[in-house]
């Protein structure tokens, strides 16, 4: 599966329809234009979770030892910081 930005595809066909305006003959490009926006409006939407590392996640602490270790009280366990997973929650202020 491949993944499009929606909103970057809708504003390269809108510039495209802008573009067919100024001509003369455009009739048969711009109705090609608005089926595509149509097409593309009409797909599912994927939305990305947030990532949440460890360091940034309102369920983990630092290990006070200084190794740099994070304990996460979601899954009872350590991981270092660059680690996330499903349930990370952003700590406030980050």
């Amino acid at each position: 599966m491949n993944l499009i930005d929606y909103n970057r595809i809708m504003e390269a066909l809108d510039k495209e329809r802008q573009l067919l305006l100024n001509r003369e003959m455009y009739e048969a490009e711009h109705i090609l234009v608005n089926h595509a926006m149509n097409v593309v409006a009409e797909l599912p939407i994927i939305r990305q979770p947030e990532i949440v590392r460890c360091k940034d996640c309102k369920n983990s602490g630092l290990d006070s030892s200084g190794i740099n270790d994070y304990w996460c009280s979601a899954h009872t366990e350590w991981h270092d910081g660059d680690w996330f997973c499903a349930d990370g929650k952003r700590k406030e202020g980050r």
